[in-house]
């Protein structure tokens, strides 16, 4: 992909009409299960870093590995969403975020900051809204687009052009793998959750419907307002009580579970900016990542800061051709 800087230094797409490849990060999901994954970090003044280091990490490979593509970082905002004004108990069962890792967010973000990566949070929207308001219309210009989570939620959006891939499983999930899991085209997710519910967001869904029946259902009815509008079409008498019993509930559950994709922007205004590796530095220093501050030894917008040695004799030109002691 083609770019140029724009008068503020940002580098931009050249040709918006190409099709380029975005990565979209749902950064809490992903923030949460490195805190979990890697245990015991912290720098010599006591600062924990091991959701900073799992997460960086990942950053890194994502920005060796796939230089020529758009990475937007998505963090869920703090305020109440529509979902709560709608259902108040919606996410009442989320523990508190832990003190050890409250402090690290921080310092994810300025790393986030630091290496041009755009970063969105938007107040009365979760992370899923706007990871999928902004895969719809990357996808409806053609491009190709990749979220990184293990969210069941976002499995609603995969479609053609967009697919979920799984970092830490290295998994990628497609339209394919979808209908091959649930037996239901992705559309039809919010469906099944509307039935089962999910325990980790709170929305209620029936009791006494599973996963393996909800499946069933949606692939003989289509939808659950299908089930609802004409119950009949249900054999088992028990769950047919069960869906009348439970209309406005099913009908609230899936309100839950849909994305909200109203989240407005111009992806023609998403910036990436060159890295600032003096910045990047100093917090690897900080957080005493010397494993990773060598992994960086040598990026730097600054040539003239290169190393280099002044050779006096044939003895150590040998030394430099061939890197012997």
């Amino acid at each position: 992909m083609q770019s140029y800087r724009d008068k503020e230094g940002n580098r931009k797409s050249k040709d918006m009409g190409k099709t380029m490849k975005i990565y979209l990060i749902d950064c809490n999901s992903y923030i949460y299960r490195f805190y979990y994954a890697v245990k015991g970090l912290s720098n010599s003044k006591g600062l924990p870093t091991n959701a900073i280091y799992g997460f960086t990490g990942m950053l890194l490979k994502m920005l060796k590995e796939r230089e020529n593509s758009i990475i937007i970082a998505v963090f869920d905002s703090p305020q109440p969403t529509k979902r709560h004004e709608i259902y108040d108990k919606y996410k009442a069962n989320r523990p508190i975020m832990p003190d050890d890792l409250i402090v690290q967010i921080p310092v994810i973000k300025d790393i986030i900051d630091a290496l041009g990566i755009h970063r969105i949070e938007m107040p009365g929207y979760e992370a899923d809204d706007i990871l999928g308001s902004l895969a719809k219309k990357y996808a409806n210009e053609g491009h190709e687009v990749s979220i990184l989570s293990g969210d069941k939620d976002l499995l609603q959006l995969v479609d053609d052009r967009i697919r979920i891939y799984d970092y830490m499983k290295d998994a990628v999930i497609d339209k394919k793998k979808v209908i091959e899991t649930y037996g239901v085209e992705p559309e039809r997710i919010t469906d099944i959750m509307a039935l089962t519910g999910d325990s980790i967001d709170n929305i209620p869904g029936v009791k006494g419907i599973g996963e393996k029946k909800a499946k069933e259902l949606i692939s003989m009815a289509g939808s659950v307002e299908a089930l609802l509008t004409n119950p009949d079409i249900i054999n088992n008498n028990r769950i047919r009580r069960l869906i009348s019993e439970n209309a406005d509930v099913i009908r609230l559950s899936k309100r839950l579970a849909t994305l909200d994709l109203s989240y407005d922007v111009d992806i023609k205004d998403i910036k990436t900016v060159s890295p600032d590796w003096d910045r990047i530095r100093s917090i690897f220093a900080e957080c005493e990542f010397k494993g990773y501050l060598e992994s960086i030894r040598h990026n730097n917008d600054d040539t003239s800061r290169c190393e280099y040695f002044i050779v006096t004799d044939e003895s150590m030109l040998k030394r430099f051709l061939y890197n012997t002691n």
